[in-house]
């Protein structure tokens, strides 16, 4: 099933906080600083796939899979998991960047994310409240979650974590080139987190990263994300040359 949708009036943009899930109510909160995002309006995308029908095929398709990545989880990816729930560059792509990268060393980089964030969670806040898909723990009690559940458990589709890894980690191999595959992998594997915590199904995280490409297609047309794009590739490769 296939929807058309309207273009959606931004909501209120989100004041991300370290650790702080990336929830309807979150999104809908006052900022508590000034940063905002590149884009006036929610990015509207046309035929985006509807979230799959309770009892579908498809739902207890990710139902199974769920149970199945449950089952195979071990201490290590789980404690990754749990630290991906932090919506912070640095934390998800660090070990690839290197230790020169750090917030004070790249201060365009930063506020290159930082306001992408923003467009993330005013692009994919209005599919959530549209499907209102029940988180799988809900859905099922044998899923268990390895992170806490966000207090409004119908949101899961489509992932914003999973949509913000994927214009990361895109963004990040277009900016650092001798680390790209490592780069991109790191962005898909962010959202992968997602679903091994079983806070989201594959489907969730799947649709996240392709709602991350037409964010990230609207953002190249916008001449600031443009302006701190090519101040960050400049940054970078001024503190990583040889």
């Amino acid at each position: 099933m296939y929807m058309r949708f309207p273009t959606f009036a931004r909501p209120a943009v989100v004041s991300v906080f370290a650790g702080v899930m990336l929830t309807s109510a979150v999104i809908s909160c006052a900022q508590a600083d000034d940063i905002k995002g590149y884009l006036p309006a929610a990015v509207a995308v046309a035929d985006f796939p509807a979230a799959p029908a309770p009892a579908s095929q498809a739902d207890q398709d990710d139902r199974a899979a769920a149970l199945d990545l449950q089952a195979k989880r071990t201490p290590e990816r789980v404690a990754l998991a749990q630290a991906d729930q932090k919506l912070d560059v640095l934390s998800a792509f660090g070990s690839i960047l290197g230790a020169k990268v750090t917030e004070a060393s790249v201060p365009s980089l930063t506020r290159l994310m930082a306001r992408a964030l923003r467009d993330v969670g005013a692009t994919v806040l209005p599919f959530k409240e549209l499907y209102k898909r029940p988180r799988p723990p809900l859905a099922d009690p044998a899923v268990t979650a390895c992170v806490r559940l966000p207090e409004n458990g119908l949101n899961s589709y489509p992932s914003g974590h999973a949509m913000w890894g994927a214009m990361a980690g895109t963004v990040l191999a277009e900016l650092v080139p001798a680390k790209a595959e490592a780069l991109k992998a790191r962005g898909l594997d962010y959202g992968l987190s997602r679903a091994i915590c079983g806070v989201h199904y594959q489907s969730d995280v799947a649709a996240g990263q392709a709602l991350s490409a037409a964010l990230l297609a609207k953002l190249r047309k916008d001449p600031a994300f443009n302006a701190d794009y090519e101040a960050a590739k400049a940054e970078l490769a001024a503190l990583l040359q040889p």
